[in-house]
């Protein structure tokens, strides 16, 4: 538990340093954290905010459980939002990991579900490399691997894609 709070408090205090910042609110309990609020953002401009029931810490990387994630578009409008049974944070990177009956249902209507995804935040970009399947304009899309922005206006599915006309 000490060594979380010591984190949290670096955490804390290299977000003043560094191009990304990140601020962390939430009550502590003598067992762990919970209901946390992680956001990122780059150049002052919000990338996301990461919320999970429960956190705890290992090395550089923060673990999460019942997450969910608000992706931002470069003018602050919300994109799309994750939902996973657990995840990941990169303090360094502010890069996320989600698994586990991942979801992400964009403003634009899409949604995508997969079993692990990856968010790359310097190109504010999706990535997964499970099997994944989309649906789009009464469209379901299956395919392996994905690749889209956060508000899957450009998306590319890897591996044999099948599409067929949902209901």
């Amino acid at each position: 538990m000490r060594g979380f709070l010591i984190l949290l408090t670096s955490l804390y205090l290299f977000a003043g340093c560094e191009r990304k910042t990140g601020t962390i609110s939430t009550p502590a309990t003598d067992e762990g954290i919970y209901n946390v609020e992680i956001i990122q953002k780059n150049y002052e401009k919000k990338s996301y905010e990461l919320w999970a029931l429960e956190l705890m810490s290992k090395k550089d990387t923060i673990w999460g459980r019942k997450i969910k994630v608000i992706f931002f578009d470069t003018a602050g409008d919300t994109t799309s939002v994750l939902y996973a049974d657990r995840g990941w944070y990169v303090e360094k990177t502010g890069n996320v990991g989600a698994l586990g009956h991942v979801r992400i249902y964009a403003t634009r209507g899409d949604s995508l579900f997969t079993d692990r995804l990856f968010y790359i935040d310097t190109k504010r970009e999706i990535r997964s490399p499970s099997r994944v399947i989309i649906y789009r304009n009464g469209e379901k899309i299956v395919g392996n691997g994905l690749r889209t922005d956060v508000g899957f206006k450009k998306v590319e599915i890897g591996g044999k894609v099948i599409g067929e006309k949902s209901d």
